[in-house]
């Protein structure tokens, strides 16, 4: 009985360690917004979901053995779990990155703002990309979709086989160039904005130097950019969704 007790702790925080580990930098419930003991309680009750239709993959692994063998299953579910975390981290991690770069092209990026996803303040248009798509990504279920990945993993790493680093490797490579691509192109009307106006407004300072550029522009760039964020805001967001809902459902 004690035995059987036991496996079944071990087994409960084994599967505890993988699903914390996401949990812990997925996108949206990593926010430094969301209590801890929220996160805490809901990677309890996940865990505990998840244990009973893993039961059999726990058959042979909590049979007593060393305690470096039960160190190593940990710190390897540990890893699996931050690496499927970090998959989908990407996406927003490059989203907020470019959003960065936006502000900085249309002259915003001197506004001070708050504090929300991240704990350092950030422009108020950085705040708005991205809070808007972790919004995104709870009304249109992706996080159902993350966390059906993390339940399928079992099947494709289970537990005690060991992380492979090269499919580690390769998957984080796939996952960051499929997420610089996506924030590239959400960015590009910004970029090629800021890059004409800034041209043409350089070409006229060559023609008249007496003019200030830098005060003549900025107001142009400041109107067209929040001009193009306005026309473009909902195709913009929809080919974000697109692009990580392909990537996570593939």
């Amino acid at each position: 009985m004690n035995e059987a007790l036991t496996a079944a702790v071990l087994s409960a925080f084994v599967v505890f360690c993988r699903v914390g580990a996401c949990l812990m930098i997925m996108p949206g419930l990593s926010s430094q917004r969301v209590p801890v003991r929220a996160r805490l309680f809901i990677a309890i009750a996940l865990s505990l979901a998840f244990l009973p239709l893993l039961n059999e993959r726990f058959a042979d692994l909590m049979k007593p053995a060393a305690l470096s063998a039960l160190i190593r299953v940990i710190v390897t579910e540990l890893l699996i779990g931050l690496m499927i975390g970090l998959l989908a981290r990407l996406f927003f991690l490059m989203l907020e990155m470019m959003a960065s770069a936006i502000a900085t092209s249309i002259g915003l990026a001197g506004i001070a703002g708050m504090p929300m996803e991240e704990s350092e303040a950030a422009p108020p248009i950085v705040t708005l990309i991205t809070l808007s798509a972790v919004l995104l990504f709870f009304l249109a279920d992706l996080h159902l979709e993350v966390l059906r990945g993390l339940f399928l993993s079992y099947d494709a790493l289970p537990p005690g086989s060991g992380l492979p680093a090269r499919f580690s490797l390769t998957e984080v490579a796939d996952a960051l160039t499929e997420a610089s691509l996506l924030a590239l192109r959400i960015s590009s009307p910004f970029l090629v904005l800021s890059l004409a106006l800034n041209f043409a407004f350089g070409l006229a300072n060559k023609m008249t130097p007496t003019i200030q550029v830098y005060f003549a522009s900025m107001p142009f760039l400041i109107a067209g950019g929040l001009l193009l964020l306005m026309t473009l805001g909902k195709p913009l967001f929809q080919g974000f969704l697109i692009g990580f809902q392909q990537f996570v459902v593939r």
